[in-house]
């Protein structure tokens, strides 16, 4: 999702604005400058990086990432830096760890939950640590894209969002979601304690006994292991505007539908 190449760049080329190229219009909002721009493949490139992201840094600060109240990131870097894989917060809410493919569309869905306190997206069931979104990309470090929720039990079960995570997801897709393929996009329930382990269990028997899915229930069902937070870019990047620049709500009980990419 975050590819750079001379044909891409080139692509860019085209399709940037004409004001990219003439004075401050579309270019001014991209770089957040009123004067009049550079013409060149330096501002198709600021073009390019609105529809993609910036180049991926080479490790992440984990310092730096946004908190609470607007995001678990910070924190859970705290826990993985020290080695732990706490069961709450904290501040003492349940902690649920869940991988359904780009990371990006399962962070809102679970943002509009009432009762999800803060979330944040990250990598996790991996072999390495401060794994980077180019790292993860290859599918070399063996991690997922995940997501990891802090909640209140006593507003939303965990049942209640292992079948959010269901509703999003074809659970007999291996190694993929839809259209992105990868071991790093394999779906999967992480659970922070046994009785989230008996749950995520029961759901995946349950499933299998459906009748619904023609195919094996291939959703991982296995105990959390480290997770990784991603790059602030990718924090809570629909709510940001994805890459159309288009912000979506993550309002409790928001019901409009989710543009997965922006």
């Amino acid at each position: 999702r975050n590819m750079r190449s001379p044909l891409v760049l080139a692509v860019a080329l085209v399709l940037a604005p004409a004001e990219c190229f003439t004075a401050a219009g579309t270019g001014a909002a991209i770089t957040g400058r009123s004067q009049v721009q550079r013409r060149g493949p330096k501002l198709a490139m600021g073009f390019l990086e609105n529809i993609f992201g910036p180049p991926p840094s080479a490790e992440i600060d984990y310092g730096a990432l946004t908190g609470l109240p607007d995001s678990a990131a910070l924190e859970a870097g705290k826990h993985a830096l020290a080695g732990a894989v706490p069961a709450k917060s904290e501040d003492g809410y349940a902690i649920a760890t869940f991988a359904g493919g780009c990371f990006w569309g399962i962070e809102l869905a679970y943002q509009r939950v009432p009762g999800v306190i803060a979330t944040c997206v990250g990598y996790t069931q991996g072999q390495t640590s401060k794994p980077t979104y180019k790292e993860v990309s290859t599918g070399s470090t063996g991690h997922t894209e995940a997501l990891q929720v802090f909640y209140d039990p006593k507003a939303v079960d965990f049942e209640a969002l292992v079948l959010l995570l269901q509703s999003r997801i074809n659970p007999t897709e291996i190694n993929r979601s839809g259209a992105d393929v990868g071991t790093q996009y394999r779906s999967g329930i992480y659970c922070h304690t046994d009785e989230q382990l008996t749950k995520a269990e029961k759901w995946r028997m349950d499933a299998r006994a459906s009748g619904r899915y023609k195919g094996e229930i291939v959703t991982e069902v296995k105990r959390a292991g480290l997770f990784w937070p991603a790059e602030e870019y990718h924090q809570q990047y629909l709510v940001k505007g994805g890459r159309m620049g288009r912000a979506q709500s993550a309002a409790k009980g928001c019901e409009e539908e989710i543009r997965c990419y922006g």
